[in-house]
C-alpha cells in the first residue's frame, strides 16, 4: 500500500508468492524460522493457505492468492533503503487481490488506491461486479471520498 502512496499502520507485513505451501515451509524450516500455516478464512474462499510467523519482533504472512492466479511485480526504492530495492505488486495486481480476499480492510484499501489513482477505477469497479461485491465496494468508495454522497 505505501509503494501505492496509501500510508497505513499494520502489525505484520506480507507477502505473496505462487510457491507450492510445501517449498515455503521448507525454505522457513531450513532457516530456523518458526511458523504456523492455516486456512484462508472462511477456509478455501479467499486464501488456500496462509503462513503466519515473526523474525526479531515484525509479524509477517506468506501465502498464496486465490486459485494460485499469477500477478507482477515493479521494483520499488524504499526510502533510507539506498540500493536495497524490493520488489511489490503491481497496482492492477494489487488491487486484484484485495477485491478477491474482500474483506472490510482489503476494501477500504481499494477504495483509497482507486481514489489515488482513478484511472484504476473502472477496472476495480468491474471486477469488484464479477466477484459479486460491486455495492460493497461502492460503500467504501463513498465512505473515503469526501463530499459524495
Amino acid at each position: 500500500m505505501a509503494a501505492w502512496g496509501e500510508i497505513r499502520a499494520t502489525r505484520d507485513v506480507d507477502f505473496v508468492t505462487l510457491l507450492p505451501l510445501a517449498t515455503v515451509r521448507r525454505a522457513f524450516e531450513q532457516r530456523g524460522i518458526a511458523f504456523q500455516v492455516r486456512a484462508g478464512d472462511p477456509p478455501g474462499a479467499d486464501l488456500p493457505w496462509v503462513l503466519t510467523g515473526e523474525i526479531e519482533g515484525a509479524a509477517f504472512d506468506v501465502f498464496t492468492p486465490r486459485h494460485a492466479t499469477p500477478f507482477a511485480t515493479i521494483s520499488v526504492q524504499p526510502a533510507g533503503m539506498e540500493g536495497h530495492p524490493i520488489e511489490v505488486l503491481a497496482l492492477p495486481d494489487l488491487i486484484r487481490l484485495k477485491l478477491e480476499a474482500g474483506g472490510p480492510k482489503d476494501l477500504w484499501d481499494v477504495a483509497k488506491l482507486i481514489g489515488r489513482h482513478t484511472g484504476e477505477r473502472d477496472r476495480a469497479m468491474d471486477l469488484a461486479r464479477s466477484l459479486g461485491i460491486g455495492a460493497e465496494l461502492d460503500l467504501w468508495v463513498n465512505r473515503s471520498s469526501p463530499g459524495r454522497a
